[in-house]
């Protein structure tokens, strides 16, 4: 993961050309995504060109979607 606000179980990943360079990289990252979801995390993934070309688009994802997540009711485990 590249950031985990783990209170909020937001994740947010970014993902670069270099990253996946090969198949068992991007295999890893479908496999930590498909055991995310499950648990109730919310994924959220960026391009390096999102990340520095529109930074303030990737920003306001991830505040609405911790804002979405803050206003949920807290589950008892």
């Amino acid at each position: 993961m590249d950031v985990l606000f783990e209170q909020e179980r937001v994740v947010a990943e970014v993902d670069g050309v270099l990253a996946h360079s090969g198949a068992e990289a991007l295999v890893r990252d479908l496999r930590r995504q498909n055991r995310l979801i499950p648990a109730g995390f919310v994924v959220l993934r960026f391009s390096w060109a999102d990340l520095t070309t529109r930074p303030e688009v990737v920003v306001a994802q991830v505040r609405d979607a911790l804002g979405r997540r803050r206003s949920l009711p807290i589950e008892n485990s």
